[in-house]
């Protein structure tokens, strides 16, 4: 469940105004105000609206994040193998599997 706190931050992070996630999660100003102040909780699509809005933008601003500060490529597509920067044991996404090759002398390769 989210929290006043908890959207207040997500918006933070995003840089969004509160405009901007009543519109991302197409609910009104006043819904999302009000939610933040802790004047009352928000219908459940409304809320839930409101969560899914910020932790879509949240996942891409991370990958993008991740991008900036692993270089360019971090599907680690274009260099040998697995990026150091990706998760590559974690089930499901962009680090799925392992994308690994011998190098060396059978030595795994990153």
């Amino acid at each position: 469940m989210l929290t006043p706190a908890q959207s207040r931050a997500a918006r933070g992070l995003l840089g969004w105004s509160q405009s901007d996630l009543a519109g991302a999660a197409r609910v009104s100003l006043s819904t999302v105000r009000d939610f933040e102040k802790s004047r009352w909780t928000p219908i459940g699509n409304s809320l839930a609206a409101m969560r899914e809005a910020l932790e879509g933008w949240l996942r891409i601003h991370q990958w993008q994040r991740k991008r900036q500060a692993c270089g360019s490529d971090p599907t680690g597509t274009s260099r040998t193998t697995a990026h150091p920067c990706l998760d590559h044991s974690a089930s499901g996404g962009l680090g799925q599997g392992t994308n690994r090759t011998t190098v060396n002398g059978g030595e795994p390769g990153v």
